[in-house]
């Protein structure tokens, strides 16, 4: 995975917003989620999160990560 660096920039290496960097925040914590043994539906649901804040985190070159299966 290729995230944004240290210094608060994103893939194109611009400025994080306050807004861009929650949302790659709660991208990083949901596929962290996608690790842990979850029960199928609670699995399902946090996939289907990821798969649509991926569209987010990706248009905004913050990450350039698959969603995860």
């Amino acid at each position: 995975m290729t995230a944004p660096s240290a210094e608060g920039k994103d893939l194109l290496g611009n400025d994080l917003t306050a807004e861009e960097t929650r949302l790659l925040a709660v991208w990083e914590s949901l596929t962290a989620l996608l690790g842990d043994d979850l029960p199928p539906s609670a699995r399902a649901a946090v996939q289907e999160a990821v798969a649509a804040l991926w569209q987010a985190v990706n248009d905004l070159a913050l990450t350039d990560e698959c969603p995860p299966v």
